[in-house]
C-alpha cells in the first residue's frame, strides 16, 4: 500500500533568463527557492444578529518568489543591480595622483601588478629661483634634490650629488634626497590601488605627487543601476530527497524581481543574495485550468 505521507526536502538547479530568450542560465548555488503567498480576506459582517460574519471571501493577491544566492558570480550581481557587465582586458597604464600618508592612491581597473612608484616632480630649470624645500629631479638621473639654500640655479645643469653630500648650483644649493622610486615596502598593493602607510616620510601630509606605472589583471565591470528592472523566467529543475530523489521542477513565467535589500561584502559566513520578486500573470497561457502564473511537475 502506498504511503499517504509525501514529504519534501529539495534540491537542485535553478536556471533564470530574460523573459523570451532562448538560454536559461544556470545561476549556480542557491540556499534557498521558495514561493511565497499573500491572502486577502473580505469580510462582511452579521448586522442582523450584530455579531460575528455573515459572510467573507479569501483571494490570494499577490504571490512572490525568494531565491537566496549562494554563488555571487559577475552575472548574478548584474542581474540584482540592474547593472551592466563588461570584461576589462589587462593593460599597462601610467597616471600620476596625489599621495598622503594613510590613504589610498585608487588606480583603474582591478588587482594591478608590475607597480612601479616614482615621486612625479618638477625638472630641474636653468637660471630659475629656487625657495628652500623645493624639490626637483634632473633630466637625467634616478635621484630627487631638495633646496637646501634657496639661490638662483645656474645656466648650465650641475654634476648632481649621488652620495647624500650637497649640490651647488649657482647660488642655490641641493640636498640629495635618494632615489625617486619608492621601494615596495613603502607601499602596499591592494586590489584597487595603492595604500600609504600612515608612517610613511615618502609623502607629505599635504600631498606628495606621484608617477605609478603598473598594468591591470583581467576582470569584469559591473555597473550598478543603470538599467530598468526586467522581467525573467524562472526554472527550478530539482529533486525530492525525501522521496527518493524523484523528479521535481517548477516553472514560473513571468517574474520580476525588486532589487536586494543588502549584499555583504565584509562578513563572517559565505556571502548570499537574496532577491524577491513577483509573479505577473503571463497572457499566453490561456485555457481551462491553465495557470497564467506557475506550473509544478512531481513524481509522487
Amino acid at each position: 500500500m502506498a504511503s499517504s505521507q509525501v514529504s519534501l526536502i529539495g534540491a537542485g538547479r535553478v536556471f533564470i533568463g530574460p523573459r523570451g530568450a532562448e538560454k536559461l542560465r544556470f545561476v549556480g548555488q542557491c540556499k534557498e527557492f521558495k514561493l511565497d503567498f499573500t491572502e486577502e480576506t473580505k469580510e462582511l459582517k452579521d448586522y442582523v444578529k450584530g455579531v460575528g460574519v455573515a459572510d467573507s471571501i479569501s483571494f490570494i493577491s499577490k504571490v512572490e518568489t525568494a531565491i537566496t544566492f549562494a554563488s555571487i558570480s559577475v552575472k548574478n550581481l548584474a542581474m540584482a543591480l540592474r547593472g551592466v557587465e563588461s570584461v576589462s582586458a589587462s593593460q599597462t597604464l601610467t597616471s600620476t595622483h596625489t599621495g598622503y600618508p594613510g590613504g589610498l592612491i585608487q588606480l583603474a581597473g582591478i588587482g594591478p601588478t608590475a607597480v612601479t612608484v616614482s615621486l612625479a616632480l618638477d625638472t630641474w630649470a636653468a637660471t630659475t629661483a629656487y625657495a628652500v624645500g623645493q624639490l626637483v629631479k634632473p633630466a637625467a638621473g634616478t635621484h630627487y634634490y631638495e633646496c637646501k639654500t634657496a639661490g638662483t640655479s645656474g645656466a648650465v645643469a650641475p654634476t648632481w650629488k649621488i652620495d647624500g653630500t650637497d649640490t651647488t648650483d649657482g647660488t642655490a644649493t641641493w640636498a640629495d634626497k635618494g632615489l625617486r622610486v619608492l621601494t615596495p615596502t613603502q607601499y602596499e598593493i591592494t586590489s584597487a590601488g595603492i595604500f600609504i602607510p600612515d608612517t610613511s616620510t615618502r609623502f607629505a601630509e599635504t600631498g606628495t605627487p606621484v608617477e605609478v606605472t603598473y598594468t591591470t589583471s583581467e576582470g569584469s565591470n559591473i555597473e550598478a543601476l543603470v538599467k530598468a528592472g526586467e522581467e525573467y523566467q524562472v526554472v527550478f529543475a530539482g529533486k525530492n530527497f525525501a522521496r527518493s530523489g524523484k523528479p521535481l521542477s517548477v516553472d514560473m513565467y513571468r517574474v520580476k524581481f525588486s532589487a536586494p535589500k543588502d549584499l555583504a561584502f565584509i562578513g563572517d559566513d559565505f556571502a548570499t543574495l537574496t532577491l524577491t520578486g513577483s509573479l505577473l500573470s503571463d497572457d499566453t497561457k490561456t485555457g481551462e485550468e491553465i495557470s497564467a502564473y506557475c506550473n509544478i511537475k512531481m513524481v509522487g
